[in-house]
């Protein structure tokens, strides 16, 4: 969060404090910053009014994540929609990056991108009831660096990588910032420049599905 915006938020939380008739000291705004980390501004403060206009007291940490995260089952519903849209648009064949890590991490756990694209309908259905269970457990639980692949291959460069062909276009899936910055900080040093590159050598395309 940039300077200007920490002043921001603090500025804010002790608006709502005097209100709220409680104090705003430095080591609880400290918490408020760690808690607010990685979500934009303008969505931090959209999350506060709401909770202002639907609830009494001071708000916590959590209250405010909550907001910004949505309930668990509408952020893995709109997660399984997205896996969905992109099997059906894109198919086993290709290779792509979601905007989501905890979507790649569910994917190799239930057997990766080309085994989830070849399911019969049948086999499907049981698919989508252990996507929503891993998912919400990994929204609770957080994730692992090593759990999370960069990217999900498919047919062609799985065929191919044995053979040193190179690999095929990357399809990026959903918010392309969205899934440049998470596989950045997966890099390490939050290095974008180079993960661009990685995903861009042949991008299909940036559009959202």
């Amino acid at each position: 969060m940039e300077r200007s915006q920490s002043e921001a938020l603090f500025s804010m939380l002790e608006a709502i404090s005097k209100m709220k008739n409680r104090e705003m000291t430095v080591e609880i705004f400290k918490l408020w910053l760690v808690a607010m980390e990685g979500y934009p501004f303008e969505e931090i403060k959209s999350a506060f009014n709401r909770y202002i206009q639907t609830e009494k007291g001071m708000p916590e940490p959590v209250d405010i994540v909550k907001i910004l995260r949505g309930s668990g089952e509408d952020l893995t519903l709109s997660a399984l929609i997205k896996v969905e849209e992109a099997m059906r648009v894109h198919g086993g064949y290709a290779t792509v990056v979601f905007d989501d890590p905890i979507i790649h991490a569910v994917i190799r756990q239930l057997g990766g991108w080309v085994r989830l694209c070849s399911l019969p309908e049948e086999k499907f259905v049981w698919w989508r009831k252990d996507f929503k269970e891993r998912y919400q457990h990994h929204l609770r639980m957080g994730l692992h660096q090593e759990d999370v692949p960069l990217k999900l291959s498919g047919i062609f460069d799985e065929a191919n990588r044995p053979l040193g062909v190179p690999a095929q276009k990357t399809v990026v899936i959903g918010d392309y910032e969205k899934a440049i910055g998470w596989t950045a900080k997966l890099e390490g040093n939050g290095n974008d420049r180079k993960v661009r590159s990685l995903i861009e050598k042949g991008l299909e395309n940036k559009s959202f599905l």
